[in-house]
């Protein structure tokens, strides 16, 4: 079975369970099941170079937006190559990520 048609058994699995159509211990043995042979989801890896503001925001899994806001608040370091380009140093991505945690 594809990925995505396991996906939308259990999705469909959990609707089961919501409208009581199907007891707790059967939907954990359902799930169970098709959890097994799901590929596990890897986070984003982060190239060896500074990291242009879509990559952080990816990674952060936030919007660009949020980015901006978060140099304008000093929250992330950044350096400016020109008017319209900033990079971020991928040890202060980290940090940011570990303080909010």
């Amino acid at each position: 079975m594809k990925n995505e048609t396991k996906m939308q058994v259990m999705d469909f699995i959990g609707f089961l369970e919501t409208s009581g159509k199907l007891n707790v211990q059967e939907h954990k043995r359902l799930r169970e099941a098709l959890e097994t042979n799901l590929p596990e989801k890897k986070s984003p890896e982060l190239p060896n170079r500074p990291l242009t503001r879509t990559e952080v925001a990816d990674f952060l899994k936030v919007t660009t937006r949020t980015i901006d806001r978060m140099c304008e608040d000093g929250k992330l370091k950044y350096w400016k190559l020109g008017p319209r380009y900033i990079r971020f140093n991928l040890d202060d991505v980290l940090s940011v990520l570990e303080y909010h945690k």
